[in-house]
């Protein structure tokens, strides 16, 4: 194969990989708008109280351990001593996978307790079967990687994520009808994991046995892989799960902290499944930087292992800065729009100030995941991995404490405080590399633009509730949110434009803005 086909084939692969990470994340995101509204918010913190593990777990599967187990592949030219690595690799993570299983299962009722609800027990050991199915989708997956061949690991994710959305929502509508308790809606729906898993290793295994993969060899030594495994695969699936990592430490704090605010444990609970909207929302918002950084990691390291620094230095800066640009303004929007699309997603504009201050996290995780892939492509994994134990160590630290003093804004706060410490730990051990990614004077700009933008909608929004003499109700937030933002992102590209935020460069790297202009020539 020559290089400018090769080439072409990665490009291929990584579309195909983007847009289907793009599907599978929109798809997990969305269907818990309708989910919290069929169950109401107990339902909605029984489950979100448990999702962190299936997230994790998720994104073993899907996203860190694929990832670094394709690099593997590569590394390895003889196709029987990659099969070779695979099922090796297999026995070494089912051994790990059952000890998490066997842990969720035994020690379910203990969690539960940790939780401050002993009866989240069942909906933990539901959720456990999941990582049964893990080792197989995550070395299968990046087996097909590793070989360029996109396809199986792209329909696979889609398929888990349609059956398992599926499976919620007729769980979800069932219990509408048969006044199910929320519990057992919540263990009945992370069913939908273990199922969800099951019906995308069947799609992978369809492959494997069509495609007639040559008998393993005897020659793979993997001793010192598994050194690299806990490093760069384990700081790989971090980066993935640090937003969840962040709610598990939520799941086991917030309702014990909101009992010692002074709540009941049955307002607790609302209050937490209330809360717990803004983990939808953030994960919305991250949608597009998630793809982005999946987009932007093969030029980076290709860039990079051809020794072209001043190419290298260019797509990273304009990932950071389209990444940041685009983040700082969807937070903007939401904070400034968050009782109206409260109100309109879930029925009701409770803690929209703790929800739209906790939106401002998107942020943070895009640099956070910015500067990680920037530091993936070239090979530094040890500074990232510090970084996000870091935050995740001092949002244990506080959160209980900000929780109780503070109720609910307390654990927004946290997770922001969290988030800035892996930002500060990750600048300062990777100085060098993540040096120059940011333009002050761009900076500044983008600022003047929000800030302007921010104003104008909400004067837009509020002449609007003001002049009609509206009630928020789900139809006039409706209203305003469809006024709302197009006139934001109006507002928010012509500034840009005006004020010359953007280079060209950057302006063709920001999702569909660069294709228009594409087409008209610009």
């Amino acid at each position: 194969m020559t290089n400018n086909s090769r080439r072409k084939q990665v490009l291929t692969g990584t579309f195909v990989l983007t847009a289907s990470a793009f599907i599978a994340k929109l798809l997990s995101a969305v269907y818990r708008v309708p989910f919290q509204n069929m169950v109401g918010n107990v339902g909605f913190y029984v489950y979100q109280q448990i999702y962190p593990i299936y997230g994790i777990g998720m994104t073993f599967a899907l996203n860190g351990l694929p990832m670094f187990i394709s690099k593997l592949v590569v590394d390895v030219r003889d196709p029987a001593d990659q099969i070779a690595l695979i099922r090796r690799l297999q026995v070494f993570l089912s051994i790990i996978s059952l000890i998490i299983f066997l842990g969720l299962q035994l020690a379910a009722q203990t969690i539960a307790l940790a939780m401050t609800d002993g009866h989240l027990a069942p909906v933990i050991r539901a959720v456990s079967w999941m990582f049964l199915f893990t080792p197989f989708l995550a070395t299968w997956r990046g087996y097909f990687q590793g070989r360029l061949e996109m396809g199986p690991t792209a329909y696979s994710q889609v398929i888990e994520q349609v059956v398992r959305v599926t499976v919620i929502l007729v769980i979800a509508g069932w219990a509408i009808h048969a006044g199910a308790d929320p519990y057992m809606i919540g263990e009945l729906a992370m069913f939908s994991a273990p199922v969800a898993g099951a019906c995308a290793l069947l799609v992978l295994l369809f492959t494997v046995r069509r495609k007639q993969l040559p008998r393993p060899s005897k020659r793979a030594n993997l001793t010192p892989l598994f050194r690299r495994l806990i490093f760069e695969g384990g700081t790989l699936c971090l980066v993935s799960a640090v937003m969840l990592l962040l709610q598990l430490v939520d799941s086991f704090s917030v309702v014990a902290g909101l009992r010692h605010f002074g709540l009941s444990f049955a307002a607790a609970q609302n209050l937490k499944g209330i809360y717990d909207r803004s983990q939808t929302l953030v994960q919305l918002g991250m949608v597009v930087t998630m793809a982005s950084t999946t987009a932007a990691l093969p030029s980076l390291s290709l860039a990079h292992g051809r020794g072209q620094q001043t190419t290298f230095d260019h797509l990273a800066a304009t990932e950071m800065r389209v990444n940041f640009a685009l983040a700082l303004a969807m937070s903007a929007g939401l904070f400034v729009l968050m009782p109206q699309i409260n109100t309109l997603l879930f029925s009701s504009a409770d803690l929209s100030l703790t929800i739209g201050v906790y939106c401002v996290s998107i942020v943070f995780v895009t640099i956070i995941l910015t500067a990680s892939t920037i530091l993936q492509a070239v090979g530094r994994y040890r500074a990232t991995m510090a970084a996000i134990i870091s935050g995740v160590i001092v949002k244990i630290l506080i959160n209980h404490w900000l929780v109780a003093r503070f109720s609910a804004m307390g654990a927004s706060a946290a997770t922001l405080i969290g988030l800035l410490v892996m930002m500060i730990v990750l600048r300062v051990l990777a100085a060098r590399q993540l040096a120059h990614l940011f333009n002050g004077l761009q900076v500044l700009k983008l600022l003047v633009v929000l800030a302007v933008m921010s104003l104008l909608v909400k004067l837009i929004t509020s002449g609007i509730a003001v002049g009609f003499q509206i009630p928020l109700t789900r139809m006039s937030a409706m209203i305003e949110v469809v006024i709302g933002i197009p006139v934001g992102v109006g507002i928010f590209l012509l500034g840009c434009r005006v004020l010359n935020v953007f280079s060209l460069r950057e302006w063709f790297a920001i999702p569909m803005i660069g294709r228009l202009m594409r087409l008209l020539k610009i």
